[in-house]
Order: structure tokens, then C-alpha cells, then sequence
């Protein structure tokens, strides 16, 4: 009983990732609002991709080494894409696709 105890007590301490709404962007580091606020988050992305993340978007946020940090954001448009495509998007409504065929679709054109 004491050892259930205590094993439901640490998992309830241990933070796991949440999805919270990004109510503030500076650059590369966001405010969220999840299960709890999170203030001037680091935003992590892979190597060569950068992005500033808007207002408003659903962030993943990963606690890592005794802090938090937004990971990325919950996928939108998909509706364009085949499995194994990319698509790069901003919130101005650009968008650049990498089908799977080797063609490239730059805001609806298709430019090689």
C-alpha cells in the first residue's frame, strides 16, 4: 500500500508534455498558457528550420533539464498533403510543398 502510494505521488510530480496556447511571442522564446502559465520559453526546432511561433497556436512544451521548453506546434493544413510530403507555411498564408512525385508547389504553383 505505502510503496502504491508513494509511486502515484512521484508520478503526479513528474511533468510531462502538455499542449498550451502561445499568448505572447519575442523571437525565439514564447509565454504559453497550458495546465499552468509558462513564461519566456526557449523554442526548440530542428537545425536550419527557425520560426517564430504566433499568437494564438497550440505549442507542444517538453520539460528538459529542470525547464520547459516549447518543441514545436500542433500540425495544421494537412489537408494538402500526402503521407511522406512537407509542407512549409507561414501565418501570412505562403506556402511551399515538397510532393512526392519531386515536385515542388510554391503558393499553388508548381514551380519544378
Amino acid at each position: 500500500m505505502w510503496l502504491s502510494k508513494s509511486i502515484e505521488e512521484q508520478t503526479r510530480r513528474t511533468r510531462g508534455a502538455e499542449d498550451a496556447r502561445v499568448t505572447a511571442s519575442r523571437g525565439a522564446r514564447i509565454d504559453a498558457s497550458g495546465t499552468k502559465p509558462h513564461g519566456e520559453l526557449r523554442c526548440v526546432a530542428p537545425f536550419g528550420i527557425a520560426s517564430v511561433m504566433p499568437d494564438g497556436v497550440q505549442a507542444v512544451i517538453l520539460p528538459i533539464g529542470g525547464e520547459s521548453v516549447a518543441i514545436g506546434a500542433l500540425a495544421q493544413n494537412l489537408s494538402e498533403l500526402s503521407p511522406g510530403e512537407v509542407m512549409l507555411y507561414s501565418a501570412g498564408g505562403a506556402r511551399l510543398i515538397l510532393k512526392n512525385d519531386g515536385s515542388i508547389i510554391a503558393n499553388g504553383r508548381v514551380i519544378a
